[in-house]
């Protein structure tokens, strides 16, 4: 009876090393996901909020994707893939944002994934002599693989959009 305590009892702390080290080494591998994901997703954020896509360029994935799956009804909300094709993209899509400014409301940081609650003011140019400012919430996500950035999602609220530009062209006429 004592043997088969004995053995019970040394099954049972051998079951606890193993899994405490599993845990261990999970938890390792968590903390050093986030931290690079951390420090190349707000390189990316911080790029794009500047428009400097020159800069994003090399830490995107070959195999990237963006989509504002929100944007459906207003820009197309089109999913782009392939770094090029994401690249052009920003290039001629933001060619009439003027700039871009955020006011950050929250980060999270978590294994691949860097998310970004925003307040967006961005410009844009409407014609030759017109400037639409426009000021709305928006949240960017971003999943970085191998050390890049292979998908970016926004989601923003476009009723803000819509309400802004719509009394602005207003003033206009």
């Amino acid at each position: 009876m004592i043997a088969k305590f004995s053995s019970i009892k040394l099954l049972l702390i051998a079951l606890t090393l193993v899994s405490t080290s599993i845990y261990a080494q999970k938890s390792t591998m968590f903390r050093d996901s986030t931290t690079i994901c951390k420090e190349v997703t707000s390189k990316y954020f911080n790029a794009y909020i500047n428009l400097e896509f020159d800069t994003m360029m090399p830490m995107m994935h070959d195999g990237i994707s963006f989509q504002d799956p929100t944007a459906k009804f207003v820009f197309g909300g089109k999913k782009i893939e392939g770094k090029i094709n994401v690249y052009e993209n920003f290039k001629t899509s933001y060619a009439s944002i003027i700039k871009m400014k955020q006011e950050t409301i929250r980060t999270i940081f978590s294994s691949n994934t860097g998310l970004f609650e925003i307040n967006l003011v961005w410009k844009l140019k409407n014609g030759p002599d017109k400037i639409i400012t426009i000021n709305m919430p928006l949240i960017v996500v971003l999943t970085i693989e191998n050390g890049k950035v292979i998908r970016h999602r926004d989601y923003g609220d476009y009723n803000y959009f819509i309400e802004q530009y719509n009394n602005q062209i207003k003033k206009e006429d």
